[in-house]
């Protein structure tokens, strides 16, 4: 099992990528010299439809995140100017 310089074990997503980019890695290097096979193209496409996919997946995840930071980040605005103005308003009635 490889593991992480931390010592921590991959997670298997994580070695599903690492597989795939060494698989890609050695099938260019084919590629380069020319002796790239039928099979080992079709496996080229389909680690590189694996990898837009979950670029796709990643992308999206992130905008959602984004999204949601956002909206947080207005609310607690939102929050932080009620709290003042009832702090104003308060400091206004005391010194009355």
């Amino acid at each position: 099992m490889r593991r992480r310089p931390n010592g921590h074990a991959l997670k298997p997503n994580q070695r599903a990528r690492q597989q795939r980019e060494a698989a890609v890695e050695a099938l260019l290097l084919k590629a380069a010299a020319g002796t790239l096979s039928i099979p080992e193209g079709l496996l080229l496409a389909e680690c590189w439809r694996e990898e837009r996919r979950l670029d796709a997946k990643t992308r999206q995840r992130l905008t959602d995140t984004t999204r949601a930071l956002e909206r947080h980040r207005e609310a607690a605005d939102g929050e932080i100017r009620r709290l003042e103005a009832e702090l104003a308003a308060g400091t206004e009635g005391a010194a009355a």
